[in-house]
């Protein structure tokens, strides 16, 4: 097999990691195994294996011609089989599809506010969904949405995984006390709802100052943003609060951590957590998207936009810290057994193996 994961970024986010987590992954399982950014590269360009051919494509527009025809002989040279188009790189190719016979497009769900599918805006969606062969969704939420909207029938319920762990990085040093430290890896953004976050973990503080906590992300010139920003600024937050901005090798620092935690309005099925469960840390979630599911009950699930509900599984995990420890080795066994690349790469290419 001869396949292309196709994205419009290599920015670091949920479909970006998982468009390198494939092309990297199946590498050594198919013929060849291609990767293309049309828009922008990013950090995780430094991802991307050497023995992966890679394009660039520059798409200065969403109708760019000249990148379509160059994305067309890059498939040319590969002998693509099938794209795997990840996001909203469906519409280029779309395009592609349209001029080179035989080939295949499955398309890869991601999105993120499957709370709200609803408000989903599904004008390009329904027009190319004709052209799609399979439908990938991160949860199943959107796999129902794929057929009774998008009306392809060959969907599936996709899980994300997670690539191996990179080397412990002793050489970071991170603030406060081994033992209280929390991290969360979320981009500023409305959706991951941060302030929910700060008003629980300062209900936290209030019960033992030495925690702090630990933030990753990428902070857009936003105003979600810059209110994140501005509160870390102030009491009680500007001396426990840490924002480190963009770090693309999340799984090499995590085990500095003692709990990881995701306060999200809604999620598709977020890698977070998945690292966090892979560094064996215990976990606090929102009952957004397949959290629950993942979770099970080998960590704290509590509803979106509770407050209350998210600082008490905050101190809760601070009056029983082994029996979250017990939750965490659980968890980081389920991760390892049902969400690494061997389990789920299984069932894709005998999906891919299906559509050729």
């Amino acid at each position: 097999m001869r396949i292309l994961q196709l994205i419009d970024s290599l920015a670091i986010g949920g479909a970006e990691r998982m468009a390198v987590n494939y092309a990297n992954a199946l590498y050594d399982r198919v013929e060849v195994s291609a990767l293309c950014s049309t828009r922008q590269e990013g950090l995780l360009r430094e991802l991307i294996k050497p023995e992966v051919p890679y394009l660039y494509l520059a798409r200065i527009r969403r109708l760019d011609v000249a990148a379509v025809f160059r994305l067309k002989r890059f498939i040319k040279q590969h002998q693509i089989e099938i794209i795997h188009a990840h996001g909203s790189s469906y519409f280029i190719a779309a395009l592609v599809k349209l001029m080179t016979p035989g080939l295949k497009l499955i398309w890869h769900d991601h999105y993120g506010n499957s709370e709200f599918l609803k408000d989903r805006n599904t004008g390009y969606l329904r027009v190319f969904s004709t052209l799609f062969d399979a439908v990938f969704s991160v949860n199943k939420k959107l796999a129902i949405w794929a057929k009774q909207t998008l009306k392809v029938k060959k969907t599936f319920y996709i899980k994300n995984f997670i690539a191996e762990a990179l080397p412990y990085d002793i050489t970071k040093n991170f603030q406060g006390v081994r033992g209280k430290r929390i991290v969360c890896v979320a981009n500023l953004r409305p959706q991951k709802n941060h302030h929910l976050l700060l008003d629980a973990f300062e209900k936290l503080l209030e019960t033992d100052h030495e925690y702090t906590l630990h933030l990753f992300g990428e902070a857009l010139d936003t105003l979600y943003a810059k209110s994140i920003l501005q509160r870390l600024k102030e009491h009680p937050f500007k001396s426990s609060v840490f924002y480190h901005g963009l770090y693309f090798k999340m799984s090499a620092v995590l085990p500095h951590f003692d709990a990881g935690v995701l306060s999200s309005n809604s999620e598709g099925l977020p890698l977070a957590i998945l690292e966090y469960g892979q560094a064996g840390l215990p976990v606090i979630t929102t009952d957004v998207g397949q959290c629950k599911h993942v979770l099970d009950d080998a960590g704290i699930c509590v509803p979106p936009e509770d407050t209350e509900a998210f600082a008490s599984a905050l101190l809760y995990l601070e009056e029983n810290p082994l029996e979250a420890q017990q939750k965490a080795k659980i968890f980081q066994n389920k991760v390892q057994e049902q969400y690494g690349a061997p389990s789920i790469l299984t069932e894709v290419l005998s999906i891919y193996a299906q559509i050729i």
